[in-house]
């Protein structure tokens, strides 16, 4: 076992003879010997995902040469952290002990028990763990601690991991609210954070809230939340409207995440957290994908991501989004416009998502029958109705997320682009055939969209989760606040559209300097429109048009204008349809140093 090794590659320069760590192999003695006389006591030990996190950085280190990361200990105290397990597992099993282990900033981290107060100085100092009959202390070069017999209670300089109850199919189980251990987060070694009393009561609440509300009314996602989710980190996000989460297959079990607004929102990210570590775990035993060998990897849009998502994030996505837009059907009778406006937007993604991975090349036997087991989920979604203020206004969305993520990252060829204004210039009609689109590279000079729709979107979503906080944001928008509850870019047209007040939204966009969600804002205001329609579908065209005619010192006209013109050779015109009419479009492949590649768009999909 490489931990238990001493590797010559890693450095050598830590402390020595006496005041050495305690070495790997006899921790791990020490390990299965408790293993033999108390298993739970293990059991609990290396269940924790951050031990799983700390194992997995350190083989990478040890058998692949990877670099450590940020605040990550160094050579000589990685492996000999196997004393922090070790040293939780006696203080779980009551057996006698006496450890040297590294300390990080002089706290000692014990796996699934919590953490102490600095007993030593430096960046990883040495400190002594001693526990038996008498009792437990951790003494270092700056001080001591004597711990309590009850290792769930706070005393002075000892800091136990919080512990929220929730109810299971096999008896009450907790989950752990991590905010003391170094190796909690998958993306770096963090300090501590003290969790503020008022936080701590707010996290409680809605760790118990949700666990109630899944155990009542959503049993097969309750067993899914409570059988994999054992940690929660809390992390620091935009707002409670916009919370963020993320998991990965390092800490399985563990969830990093920020404060949600209510219980739905903390039910509906834990679900969501749960899916992806689930598929993850099928991943272990069996690949779900297969990379290009050669050239670019092939990326798709991902209706819930600003960024084109490669074929792993497509496939993650959509298995997780599916157990939301299930949950949120199943919320319809009881949370009402804010269920079905949530259902109806997580749906079209899904669907979106699944077009996309239908004819994606690169998955294996395993993914494609996750993905058919998808299609039939969705499938059994569709056949649900949506409509009313709700359902009308996650369609708009819909068209927005798809017209600004195409804004934002397509392109059209800058030699066809000049054409297409040549003919402009000189009172010619547009081609039958409308140039394609391909992966934008880099382009400067051309108004660019910020994201994908996310302002309006969070803005409909506060809508339909809490009217008053949203007339408040309205307000704040009004007088010039920026980024109210963490909505960054929204403008006072954004509010109007949203609320149904197209021709306020309309006249607003209008004003607003020419920008991509300005434009696509005056599409989904005009309505059913021709020029708006081709704003919304191929809003990349329109933008390398007026790019090109700009470039040649013309002043452009608007949008509106050039995407009429565009729209011209329409079937309702007499002439056949455009690339921008079809329902499926599809975007590559692209050449990259003479390698094909490609981004793929699923069809638009209405969402009712």
């Amino acid at each position: 076992m490489a931990i238990l090794a001493a590797p010559p590659h890693l450095d050598d320069s830590g402390p020595q003879g006496a005041q050495a760590p305690t070495r790997p192999s006899t921790a791990w003695e020490l390990l299965a010997h408790i293993q033999r006389s108390a298993p739970a006591s293990v059991e609990a030990v290396l269940a924790e995902p951050a031990v799983a996190a700390w194992a997995f950085q350190l083989l990478r280190r040890l058998n692949y040469g990877a670099a450590a990361t940020s605040g990550d200990a160094p050579g000589w105290a990685g492996a000999t952290l196997l004393g922090a397990l070790a040293g939780a597992a006696a203080l779980r099993a009551g057996v006698r002990a006496t450890l040297r282990i590294p300390a990080r900033k002089g706290q000692l981290w014990l796996p699934s028990l919590g953490l102490t107060g600095s007993v030593s100085r430096g960046a990883w100092a040495v400190v002594t763990m001693e526990c038996g009959p008498q009792g437990s202390a951790v003494f270092g070069d700056s001080g001591s601690i004597r711990l309590p017999s009850n290792l769930g209670e706070t005393t002075e300089g000892w800091f136990p991991l919080p512990r929220i109850v929730r109810g299971g199919p096999s008896g009450p189980t907790a989950v752990v609210l991590d905010h003391l251990s170094p190796y909690r987060d998958f993306r770096a070694v963090k300090d501590p954070v003290q969790l503020s009393e008022q936080d701590l009561h707010r996290w409680r609440a809605l760790l118990s809230e949700s666990d109630a509300l899944l155990r009542r009314k959503h049993a097969a996602a309750h067993q899914l939340v409570t059988g994999i989710i054992r940690t929660v980190v809390p992390v620091d996000g935009p707002s409670e409207l916009r919370a963020i989460s993320a998991a990965a297959p390092d800490s399985y079990g563990a969830v990093t995440m920020s404060l949600p607004v209510d219980a739905q929102a903390m039910a509906a990210t834990l679900i969501h957290e749960a899916r992806h570590h689930l598929l993850s775990a099928v991943a272990e035993l069996t690949p779900l994908y297969v990379s290009a060998r050669e050239g670019p990897q092939p990326v798709y849009f991902a209706p819930w991501r600003d960024d084109p998502r490669p074929l792993r994030g497509l496939l993650y996505g959509a298995h997780a989004f599916a157990g939301v837009t299930s949950f949120w059907q199943a919320r319809r009778p009881y949370d009402k416009d804010r269920a079905e406006f949530e259902f109806a937007l997580h749906r079209w993604q899904l669907r979106a998502a699944l077009a996309a991975l239908a004819n994606a090349t690169g998955l294996t036997r395993a993914g494609g029958l996750v993905v058919a087991g998808l299609m039939q989920e969705a499938g059994r979604m569709a056949a649900e109705p949506t409509s009313g203020p709700p359902g009308q206004t996650a369609n708009l969305c819909c068209r927005d997320l798809r017209a600004t993520w195409r804004a934002a990252h397509l392109d059209v060829d800058t030699q066809e682009a000049a054409s297409l204004a040549d003919d402009w210039l000189a009172g010619r009609p547009p081609p039958l055939t409308l140039p394609a689109a391909r992966l934008r590279t880099h382009r400067t000079g051309a108004p660019r969209a910020s994201g994908p729709g996310q302002a309006r979107m969070w803005l409909a979503r506060l809508r339909f989760t809490d009217r008053r906080a949203f007339d408040e944001v309205r307000a704040q928008i009004a007088a010039g606040t920026p980024h109210p509850l963490g909505i960054r870019g929204a403008t006072i047209a954004d509010a109007h559209l949203i609320t149904g007040a197209q021709e306020d939204a309309l006249y607003e966009y209008r004003r607003q300097p020419l920008s991509a969600p300005s434009w696509i804002g005056v599409g989904l205001a005009a309505g059913d429109d021709e020029a708006a329609s081709l704003l919304l579908e191929r809003p990349e065209l329109v933008l390398a048009l007026h790019t090109a005619l700009t470039r040649l010192g013309v002043t452009a006209p608007e949008p509106e204008e050039l995407a009429s013109w565009l729209g011209s050779r329409s079937p309702a015109s007499g002439g056949p349809p455009s690339d921008a009419e079809q329902i499926d479009v599809a975007v590559g492949p692209d050449s990259v140093g003479g390698v094909p590649g490609g981004l793929v768009i699923g069809p638009q999909f209405p969402a009712e």
